[in-house]
């Protein structure tokens, strides 16, 4: 059959007004625009969508919502929509549920005008995208991919002794010295790039994918797209300026660029600089791939959430929160408890565009393992992945990091360690047909 592959393009700016709260704290001013990109492919047959956007996470009925206005406005399913965050800190949590926990400090985590403006603007760009005549579509004459090695930027933040425990954590913004001369740790050191060519082989766009939390800096009661937006305008300059570039975060639930922080407000500059370096040589260095149908395969397993969460202690919890920091954690995980039946299945869902690309989508904040794992069931294939998608699960850790210790297993999982075998299981039969 006549390949007849063909993509329209969408970037809606979503950067909150002043004064609207984002993940952590108020919003005083803009220190770089925030969007959601999206790519529509479709194959005469199928379409999908691959979003991301620059936000800590997509939570509960955001991320379906999300979803269902993204598909009813390109003109597909559900199921065929991947939904990514890249997860900076200093940027918006789409967590429509804490709105009523909220209300006890007179404010919002989500102001529902705001969240009503992100989705026409995101609706009226996908719309325009898609239009028969008037539309953006440019066929796609190549594929290609780029697999690059890259140092000074991702670290593992998890510091084990010599008894296999987690004596330390190497966060985002670490100062200490001695934790930076500790070994980079277990990584995904490659940078993925997918790249769609129109006729004269011109770059429509490409698809960037690195496990890395992505911030240099939050708390500083701005705005911002943080080193993954550095790199994205980098890179952008340097190449065609009408292709767009979407940056996905893998799976970089322990992962963070802690270790090569400059400790200074330098920081998202120098390491977005050099991120934006290795987009650039990922594009500079594509191979081409053949091209074919798109096709899909879904899995879903049983979420096996932590007993220990107590309804009657979470609410005791929300009782005695003074600010909406301490208000966040346990609303979220009282929410859970009470819509169990809601978040019992998530799922792991695959795509590949032709024989030779594949792409995977995982929820939540899991952790770098996974990916490696993936990798490891079709070591001679292209596989780009992107976690970050359903935030509402929260961290997924490795069983072994049950007994590891540290922030992942014991502050921010809301599984058990049944979760590995699992997950793992999951991962695999999306993956099966592949092998």
């Amino acid at each position: 059959m006549k390949n007849q592959l063909k993509v329209a393009l969408f970037c809606a700016d979503i950067t909150p007004p002043i004064g609207t709260p984002l993940a952590y704290v108020p919003n005083d001013k803009v220190d770089s625009p925030i969007f959601v990109r999206g790519i529509v492919i479709d194959d005469g047959l199928s379409r999908a969508v691959w979003a991301t956007a620059d936000i800590i996470y997509y939570w509960g009925k955001a991320y379906f919502q999300t979803r269902a206005l993204i598909a009813k406005a390109a003109q597909t399913t559900p199921s065929k929509v991947f939904l990514h965050a890249i997860h900076q800190h200093d940027s918006m949590r789409f967590a429509l549920e804490l709105n009523d926990f909220y209300k006890r400090f007179n404010t919002t985590c989500i102001p529902p005008d705001y969240y009503q403006q992100v989705n026409k603007k995101l609706q009226q760009a996908i719309q325009t995208a898609v239009q028969p005549r008037r539309g953006n579509w440019q066929p796609v004459c190549r594929l290609s991919t780029a697999e690059k090695r890259i140092a000074g930027l991702a670290s593992n933040r998890r510091l084990l002794d010599k008894n296999d425990k987690c004596y330390a954590m190497r966060f985002s913004m670490c100062t200490d010295k001695k934790m930076k001369q500790q070994p980079v740790g277990i990584i995904d050191p490659i940078l993925r790039t997918v790249a769609f060519h129109a006729d004269g082989n011109r770059l429509i766009a490409a698809l960037h994918f690195y496990a890395s939390h992505p911030m240099g800096a939050y708390l500083r009661n701005k705005v911002g797209a943080d080193i993954p937006g550095v790199a994205i305008d980098y890179v952008t300059q340097h190449t065609d300026p009408r292709a767009l570039h979407l940056y996905f975060n893998g799976c970089g639930g322990n992962i963070t660029f802690g270790k090569y922080h400059l400790n200074s407000d330098k920081t998202i500059s120098v390491l977005g600089k050099k991120l934006g370096d290795y987009l650039l040589a990922n594009i500079q260095g594509l191979d081409e791939k053949p091209m074919g149908p798109l096709t899909f395969k879904t899995a879903r397993f049983d979420f096996p959430l932590n007993p220990k969460m107590n309804e009657t202690q979470l609410a005791r919890e929300v009782e005695k929160a003074q600010n909406t920091r301490q208000m966040a954690g346990p609303g979220m995980r009282l929410t859970i408890c009470r819509n169990r039946h809601q978040w019992s299945k998530p799922s792991v869902a695959r795509m590949s565009i032709g024989p030779e690309l594949h792409l995977l989508s995982l929820p939540g904040e899991t952790v770098v393992e996974y990916q490696l794992y993936a990798q490891a069931l079709i070591p001679e294939q292209f596989l780009a992945v992107a976690a970050y998608g359903n935030g509402t699960y929260h961290y997924i850790p490795t069983a072994k990091m049950f007994d590891q210790g540290g922030y992942e297993p014991d502050s921010g999982a809301i599984c058990t360690r049944d979760v590995e075998p699992l997950y793992q299981k999951a991962i695999a039969e999306v993956l099966r047909p592949l092998q």
